[in-house]
């Protein structure tokens, strides 16, 4: 990263994405494994974030093909709050 408080970003699919790490992901690994859940963000709005687990510090070790690559593996985040994807609430605006 160019610097700590920076997040990195690429240009994929006709769109600007943000790579973040997200908070707290580190505790989500129940293997004992040390890792941590990368977000991809896009900056337009247009699209919805993508996530995929890895490594933990993977991010500050990948180059713009390294991101490119995390970002194709990555899967949109979807569903309602009851966890059916693609179906929203009737109760929700």
């Amino acid at each position: 990263m160019a610097s700590d408080d920076a997040w990195r970003r690429i240009h994929e699919d006709g769109a600007d994405w943000e790579v973040r790490v997200v908070p707290g992901s580190e505790r989500l690994d129940e293997a004992d494994q040390e890792g941590e859940v990368l977000e991809f963000v896009c900056l337009d709005g247009s699209r919805k974030s993508r996530r995929l687990a890895v490594a933990r510090g993977a991010v500050t070790e990948l180059d713009e093909a390294g991101l490119r690559s995390a970002y194709r593996r990555s899967r949109p985040i979807g569903g309602d709050h009851y966890g059916r994807p693609g179906k929203p609430a009737g109760d929700t605006p």
